[in-house]
This record gives C-alpha cells, structure tokens and sequence, in this order.
C-alpha cells in the first residue's frame, strides 16, 4: 500500500525544480469581452510532439477547448512549446491573448 500512497503523494507535490505544474493563460473572449484564466497541467494537458511534428524547436503542444461563464463562444488554444516549457508558437480562435 506504501507505493500507491507515495505515487499520490508525488502526483500531488510541487516539482523538485520549484517551477508549477501547471501553465498559466490569460485570454479575452472576442463575443462578450470576458477575461478568463486557464490552467494547462504539464502532465495531462501537453502532450509530447513526434519528430517532425509542429514548427522548428517545438517539443511539446497544447490543445484546449474553452468557454467561459458569460457566452456560449467556444475559444481555441494551440500552443506549442520547447523541451522547457518556453513557447515556441501559439494560435487562438474565438479570443486573444492577454499578454
């Protein structure tokens, strides 16, 4: 039982780097203008990319469906990263970035 608790104990603790596990967006929606924040989690919302796949020194990417409290306007997130998280490129439909 010593392994399955030490498994969520890990799953839930912060990275050994100090950095989040999760990804932080701030975006706008283009019909009613609400600001809405979105979570990525690194290690079940990213996705590792093949090789080949997305633009150059892309590693890893993100796809996202998200609709915020106000409207019914779904709005479209694809990001894609580095091997380090850095954001190599990202595109929106239905919102912008708030950068």
């Amino acid at each position: 039982m010593g392994g399955f608790l030490e498994g969520l104990k890990n799953f839930f603790a912060m990275p050994a780097d100090g950095g989040s596990k999760f990804i932080e967006f701030k975006i706008i929606c283009n019909k009613c203008g609400e600001e809405i924040n979105v979570k990525a989690s690194r290690t079940s919302d990213i996705s590792q990319l093949s090789d080949g796949e997305g633009p150059s020194g892309a590693a890893r990417y993100l796809r996202k469906e998200i609709l915020g409290n106000n409207c019914n306007n779904l709005i479209y997130i694809t990001v894609y990263f580095g091997q380090n998280y850095n954001i190599v490129s990202k595109e929106i439909t239905g919102g912008k970035f708030v950068d």
